[in-house]
């Protein structure tokens, strides 16, 4: 039996990270371990985590000094290696796992040898019934309408990885800060491997209260910040392009196309998104680059 690691990095999490937890210890597959990265929280994200540590002895916490989701990630997947696991999931600590997902992967890889990394379809959800939340919901729900193939316009990065075409990417970038967690998968995919949808399961993603002035504050950070990333991958720029917002083929998929038709309103919502964040993201990447110059 093949031993599975699913990893997390926590930051000030407290609030939904005992769910994301129990969602990933009480599948049913045998062999499960859990690593947990702290990224220095200041709320009480440790202590709800060791509570849950009391009830799973297969749940490891390692907390660190705040630094950056990638560092953090690093540390929990070199426990993971430690550990002896032969998947690796990648998870962030607001997501909840459909039971059976661990199962069924490790299933479809087993029967799909070529196959090296499964991206784990999102299903959006939110308790806030803002315009903007359910504007957000809506786009990733389309953009999770994607069907079984990963293509080079894709931007979701593969989470439930083979240990060994994950080490074979590199891994994650610690000095990469934005649009950090793709770049494995690009560079797998770059290399010949075969990256699927895993169509047949997925996992719920609470995209909690969204404005659009606190989704432009986010995405203004990683714009901030995109240069240093793209710069330090051999097809940076040309590769984000691909993935940039209206470049998607998903949105013109004819599902989608009819999601557009039945849900105008959110449809005009995710275009006036689109156009903001395209303006943000270029204002902040030539700001990088004429800090650089």
């Amino acid at each position: 039996m093949s031993r599975v690691a699913l990893i997390m990095s926590t930051y000030n999490s407290a609030a939904f990270v005992t769910n994301a937890l129990e969602s990933c210890l009480t599948q049913d597959y045998p062999d499960i371990v859990v690593v947990v990265a702290d990224d220095g929280s200041t709320d009480n994200t440790i202590e709800v985590m060791e509570k849950v540590q009391e009830k799973y002895s297969n749940l490891s916490i390692i907390p660190l000094p705040h630094g950056e989701r990638g560092v953090a990630r690093i540390a929990a997947i070199d426990k993971a290696r430690e550990l002896q696991a032969q998947y690796l999931v990648v998870l962030d600590s607001d997501m909840v796992l459909q039971p059976g997902l661990v199962r069924e992967c490790v299933a479809y890889l087993d029967r799909n040898p070529e196959v090296g990394a499964l991206v784990l379809p999102e299903i959006a959800f939110s308790d806030s019934d803002n315009y903007w939340t359910k504007v957000k919901v809506f786009e990733r729900n389309v953009l999770n309408n994607a069907g079984e193939d990963w293509g080079r316009n894709s931007i979701e990065a593969a989470r439930f990885w083979r240990f060994d075409a994950y080490d074979s990417t590199g891994g994650f970038n610690p000095n990469q800060i934005s649009f950090e967690e793709i770049q494995p998968t690009i560079r797998y995919d770059a290399a010949g491997g075969i990256v699927k949808r895993a169509t047949f399961t997925g996992l719920y993603h609470d995209e909690k209260y969204a404005t659009l002035k606190n989704l432009v504050e986010k995405k203004k950070y990683y714009f901030s910040v995109m240069d240093n990333t793209l710069s330090s991958e051999d097809q940076g720029i040309k590769s984000a392009l691909q993935r940039f917002y209206f470049f998607r083929p998903v949105l013109y998929r004819s599902s989608n196309l009819k999601q557009y038709a039945s849900h105008p309103g959110l449809a005009a919502g995710m275009g006036v998104m689109y156009v903001t964040l395209s303006g943000v993201a270029a204002s902040e990447v030539l700001k990088s680059r004429l800090r650089k110059d």
